[in-house]
């Protein structure tokens, strides 16, 4: 059997940068670390080609249509095409690039990666209003609404199509094996992320026009329902009553050069999220040196051990919420402690570890 140590590797993601998002994130860190391993890398993802910034490797965008169907065809017309020389494909999530990069590895006969960040059905059905069930509990239904359902099919068709499955987290691991795939296909290669900007606290809290005695409590995500937003802004509205030094400061789409600032320059990073499969900003949080509050659920355990490296509550619970805020803010020993605590997380998860498994998966995949 040939043993090769160079690759043509078809990398499908639905999201790339400029776009934000952890996934965006992940696969231009993973893009550009094995393009400088000698691997030859072509990206495809929605989007316009104005978007583009220079990269060592072509990345094919995308246009979005109104009719999904339309353009899942344009994207699996695309992996086809550009699938046709490549060693192996790895699709970065199991519907919106998965399902199409599927059926071309499929029709090409090309070995096929697939990651599963997490459950878009359940997303969906939260986001549409659908169902108010938790993702643990979605899991245990047996029927669900006709457009989830076909969703549903999307990406479990893409997970069986998948030669192995990528999960960020053992939390996810489970999720994936709960759809009826073999245990021995996912396997966990946890998130890294890149080396930061060095920004000092004082100037970043310059910047930004807060006073050095200003209490800041900072959060980031996409505006959907299960990131908690609401109940912060009312818990940091109710604390700001008792003290005027109290600042929120909530980014949804901002430029991740100004969330990294914003995690410099608070006193508190909330996370206060229903479900995470894995988490990138816990990490860029414990890199810039932020003390971290989150929650219980999906793979937030994973990263934060209570009293340890953070705080960790109850989804949506608040007065949970309200005390760890409070706790946090009345001692700033305890802050300074976990957030050097939460800096060792650097070593565990390593960009360089991320990128070796990443690696031995694809080559062992297109052996």
């Amino acid at each position: 059997m040939e043993v090769r140590t160079s690759l043509k590797i078809l990398l499908c993601t639905g999201i790339f940068p400029p776009q934000p998002g952890g996934p965006a994130t992940y696969t231009a860190l993973l893009a550009e670390a094995l393009s400088k391993r000698g691997h030859r890398i072509c990206v495809i993802t929605y989007g316009e080609s104005s978007m583009v910034k220079a990269y060592p490797f072509p990345v094919i965008y995308i246009r979005r249509s109104v009719l999904k169907p339309l353009h899942y065809f344009r994207y699996f017309r695309a992996a086809r095409k550009h699938g046709a020389k490549a060693d192996v494909i790895y699709a970065q999530d199991p519907v919106s690039s998965g399902y199409p990069a599927s059926l071309a590895a499929r029709s090409l006969k090309k070995p096929f990666v697939l990651r599963v960040p997490g459950d878009y059905s359940w997303e969906q059905a939260y986001g549409r209003k659908l169902t108010d069930l938790s993702i643990d509990d979605f899991q245990l239904l047996r029927s669900f609404p006709r457009p989830i359902a076909r969703i549903r099919g999307l990406q479990i068709s893409a997970c069986r199509s998948a030669d192995v499955i990528v999960t960020p987290s053992e939390y996810l691991k489970r999720l994936v094996v709960g759809w009826g795939i073999k245990e021995s296909k996912p396997q966990v290669i946890y998130n890294s992320i890149p080396a930061l900007p060095d920004i000092g606290r004082d100037q970043a809290r310059q910047e930004l026009g807060f006073a050095d005695d200003d209490f800041v409590v900072f959060s980031a995500g996409r505006s959907v329902p299960w990131k908690g937003f609401s109940l912060l802004r009312e818990v940091v509205s109710d604390l700001s009553k008792k003290d005027s030094r109290y600042r929120l400061v909530i980014q949804n789409d901002a430029p991740r050069s100004d969330i990294l600032k914003n995690l410099r320059a608070c006193d508190v990073f909330i996370l206060n999220s229903g479900y995470e499969g894995f988490a990138f900003i816990l990490l860029e949080a414990a890199a810039m040196g932020a003390p971290i509050v989150t929650t219980t659920s999906g793979a937030n355990p994973e990263v934060i051990s209570e009293g340890k490296n953070g705080l960790l509550i109850t989804y949506n619970d608040r007065s949970e919420l309200e005390a760890a805020i409070e706790k946090l803010r009345n001692d700033p020993g305890l802050r300074m402690r976990l957030a050097d605590e939460a800096k060792k997380l650097l070593g565990v998860f390593a960009e360089e570890r991320m990128i070796n498994e990443t690696e031995g998966v694809l080559l062992k995949c297109a052996s």
